[in-house]
């Protein structure tokens, strides 16, 4: 008998992990390693309940009733109050009763994501549970024994559903006890990753049209410009230092000079006029904000050495008035920079991050600087300023602790400091960085918000210990300066007449689906429902859509020129075409409405792309 239960359980678990591959195949090596791994499981056990169901001991903790784990999960979930579109991040598994009870409720979620800290729990649950039973009805993930960073970098590529559709969490309160402080830190990172996810997508919501705006003016200079690749892990082994323009930067930045020609000083925009005026020419400044009001950061700089390293959103003033060495970048998963790297070359991949002191750390490690030194990095404001003295930002702040949208966290002398919630997501940010590439990396701020990950340090300090060494960044950088890019203009043009040409497709396809709407509305607005005719328009608009969703090329050159979009397609409570209910006239106006502004908003958008593709196409001519 035990045999044939052992087998049981064997056969389910193979089966299981067949299902985990198929479903996560990035987690299924790791899934079945700990399936073959018999140790350290001593602590779990698997007990039969009253009612006969397996439920699951952790120690001396049962973590499901005794009597009947069903019908205890059915009324758990019973209790909670959340939409049925919510996307539910779920903290504790067990043997996943309240798991299975969730799914069966969830076809109108985009996903649910479940989350168990100790590897035996996991195993336990897939020896005794159907996997078939959990995947099907909404796309379900699983994450064993992951780092609270882990989460939410796997959480920021669903930036749209969650910014759409929100996130709720819900904790399985057996579980969470046997791990309280774990499970605490993971709840907050899915509310840090909500907050990262409000501000990056309406961030490019609002900013879309200048930053294609942006990128078509810096093509032609993307096209002539060497890129940062030409710098990546030229200066191994030696220090570098960011320089950010927090005003405690006024404490120590008399000690950047004795860094020079020691450590590759890397200024943020902000801080290059500081630091030129206390006599200090930084190797590198980085450029990446959009706005008009950026170039004023480089009004009257004389010629320099410092190398400008810009990405193609910079605001284009900048990339063409800077008389120094510059360097291009490109940006990975940015639409029209995607394209440009195919369609002209790489200039080097890097991630900027949500500020430009974010970019010039990602550089900092591109450059293979180690170790590496943050200066004027509060995320905070001390004294009340929020930036250093000299800088064209430096202004008075008014935050305080009583105010919405302010947060406490700790300092670096162990104290608590106000900062803004915006300022979080930042901070929450390098620390993502830092957990992520784990640099040798030293805080030399000697003030404001603590950052994990970065060691706090004087700066003087830093220089005596690490930075003793000589280095000829000048000559390093010119030297790949002077390795013009090439590029085959003929086939540019190729490229440019492709992309126009998909854009006019969908201006056509849209503007049909429009017509088709227009004349959808008329009978709606006269109740005329049972008109034959309409029925050949909720076909033709059905038609409309398979031909929309068949154009991924233009969709992906649009990207984040449509986040608006993404964002009303992805929200639960409109419905869907394929759903039309024609006795619900208030939910059937609400979806023409819906598709009618998609349809307009992808005319303008693409009308907008034509218009500066051809610009582009007269400026780059041809080989020939």
């Amino acid at each position: 008998m035990v045999d044939t239960l052992q087998q049981s359980v064997q056969y389910r678990l193979k089966r299981n992990i067949e299902l985990i591959k198929q479903n996560q195949p990035d987690i299924a090596a790791d899934v079945a390693a700990l399936c073959n791994n018999n140790g350290n499981n001593g602590h779990i056990s698997v007990v039969e309940s009253r009612t006969g169901v397996p439920t699951l001991k952790h120690g001396d903790a049962m973590l499901h009733s005794m009597y009947d784990p069903v019908k205890e999960a059915t009324r758990f979930i019973d209790s909670l109050t959340m939409t049925p579109h919510v996307n539910i991040a779920v903290l504790g598994l067990g043997l996943g009763y309240h798991v299975k009870e969730l799914v069966s409720r969830s076809k109108s979620r985009d996903f649910i994501l479940v989350i168990e800290k100790d590897p035996a729990v996991f195993k336990a649950f897939l020896s005794h549970a159907d996997l078939r039973e959990f995947y099907g009805v909404t796309k379900i993930y699983f994450a064993v024994d992951r780092s609270p960073m882990d989460i939410f970098r796997a959480l920021q590529g669903c930036a749209i559903t969650l910014f759409a559709n929100g996130i709720t969490v819900v904790s399985h309160q057996a579980s969470g006890k046997i791990d309280p402080a774990y499970y605490n830190t993971i709840g907050e990172k899915i509310r840090d990753t909500f907050q990262w996810a409000r501000v990056n997508t309406v961030s490019q919501i609002k900013a879309s049209e200048d930053f294609a705006t942006n990128i078509f003016r810096n093509m032609p200079a993307y096209v002539s410009t060497p890129g940062i690749n030409k710098l990546f892990n030229k200066f191994v082994g030696f220090p570098g230092i960011v320089v950010s323009a927090g005003p405690s930067l006024n404490k120590n930045i008399r000690y950047l000079k004795q860094a020079q020609g020691k450590a590759v000083i890397i200024s943020v925009d902000t801080a290059l006029r500081v630091l030129l005026k206390h006599g200090i020419e930084p190797d590198i400044v980085v450029s990446i904000d959009y706005t008009k009001h950026n170039a004023r950061y480089f009004q009257g700089i004389p010629e320099l050495n410092t190398a400008l390293i810009v990405d193609p959103e910079v605001y284009p003033d900048i990339t063409y008035g800077y008389k120094g060495p510059k360097f291009m970048m490109s940006l990975p998963g940015k639409s029209l920079c995607d394209w440009l790297s195919d369609a002209v070359e790489n200039k080097g991949n890097m991630d900027k991050g949500l500020s430009v002191a974010h970019t010039a750390l990602m550089l900092a490690l591109k450059l293979g600087l180690t170790p590496v030194g943050l200066v004027g990095q509060d995320l905070s404001f001390p004294d009340k300023m929020t930036h250093v003295r000299g800088s064209a930002m430096v202004r008075k702040s008014s935050v305080s602790q009583d105010q919405k949208d302010t947060v406490l966290v700790q300092d670096i002398f162990g104290g608590r400091v106000i900062t803004t919630t915006s300022m979080h997501v930042f901070l929450k940010h390098f620390e993502d960085l830092l957990d992520k590439h784990k640099p040798d990396c030293y805080d030399l701020t000697e003030g404001g918000a603590y950052i994990a990950g970065a060691k706090p340090l004087s700066l003087k300090e830093f220089i005596l210990r690490k930075a003793s060494q000589q280095i000829d960044t000048k000559n390093t950088i010119h030297t790949a300066y002077n390795a013009k890019p090439e590029c085959n203009r003929n086939l540019l043009v190729q490229k440019i007449n492709a992309a126009v040409k998909g854009l006019k497709d969908v201006v056509s396809i849209c503007s049909d689906g429009v017509e088709i709407l227009n004349s959808i509305e008329k009978y709606v607005k006269n109740n005329n429902m049972s008109n034959q005719r309409l029925y050949q328009f909720f076909k033709d608009w059905a038609s409309i859509s398979r031909k929309l969703h068949s154009r991924k090329d233009v969709f992906r050159l649009l990207g984040n020129n449509i986040t608006d979009i993404m964002v009303l397609q992805a929200k639960k409570d409109l419905g869907s075409i394929d759903t039309i209910d024609k006795d619900n006239l208030d939910g059937l106006k609400d979806l023409v409405n819906k598709d009618k502004t998609i349809f307009q908003r992808l005319i303008e958008q693409c009308s907008m792309f034509i218009k500066n593709f051809d610009e582009f196409k007269n400026n780059v001519g041809s080989d020939s």
